[in-house]
């Protein structure tokens, strides 16, 4: 990875496959097995899957946020039983409607319900998906701040909206507070103090801010 590389991807926030894996619900595996691809055994030598993320420079090993969001919806696709293959090409059909990582754009996940059903039968060939999927889109948006057309904030569910990622903010990670403070900072000085209310009167934000940012570092840990 190249200094350009680096500088671009922390402009567009940085994420290990450990924690993306995490806030999709999936396996570390299965995640780069979609951001990567996969070699497969054929009956003469092998064969390969090519990635389901066709960014320009995706960099192994790391997912920036646009690429995060859409492969929420790789798990959505999956989870309705559509082949990988079928999945990349209708990602391919939105970006030629709307730009690149089509899946992380307003215009998609705000508007583009008739977008997302016409692209999704008319290459899927099952009449219901494109519903769920943008079913799906809306429900994802209500979690999604956007700048523009494009998403720039993510609350990861079960946090009430006191932990989110902002591409913007500290290359993505997760924070709490309008003051962005990382919760892997929160997490540091509870683990030392086992007091909530002290950590609170520290950084001045109430104990509910406290108590998700140390069951969100928790939980990350657990999983990692």
């Amino acid at each position: 990875m190249n200094a350009t590389t680096v500088e671009t991807a922390l402009d567009y926030g940085v994420y290990s496959y450990a924690e993306a894996a995490r806030l999709l619900g999936v396996t570390r595996q299965r995640l780069a097995r979609w951001a990567d691809g996969y070699f497969y055994p054929r009956r003469e030598g092998e064969g390969f899957s090519t990635p389901v993320l066709h960014a320009r420079e995706h960099c192994r090993g790391v997912l920036t946020f646009p690429e995060l969001i859409e492969l929420f919806f790789v798990r959505e696709f999956v989870a309705l039983g559509v082949s990988l293959q079928r999945i990349r090409k209708t990602a391919e059909a939105l970006a030629r409607e709307v730009g690149e990582f089509p899946f992380s754009r307003k215009q998609v996940l705000v508007s583009g319900r008739e977008l997302l059903v016409r692209e999704a039968d008319g290459l899927l060939k099952r009449p219901d998906i494109g519903q769920l999927v943008a079913d799906f889109a809306e429900q994802l948006a209500q979690r999604i701040e956007f700048e523009g057309d494009l998403a720039t904030r993510y609350y990861p569910l079960g946090y009430e909206q006191c932990v989110y990622l902002d591409r913007r903010i500290r290359g993505g990670e997760p924070v709490v507070s309008e003051r962005a403070i990382p919760t892997r900072v929160i997490y540091a000085l509870w683990r030392r103090e086992k007091d909530l209310r002290s950590v609170a009167e520290y950084f001045e934000v109430p104990e509910t801010i406290v108590s998700a940012a140390v069951r969100y570092e928790s939980e990350w840990r657990l999983s990692a």
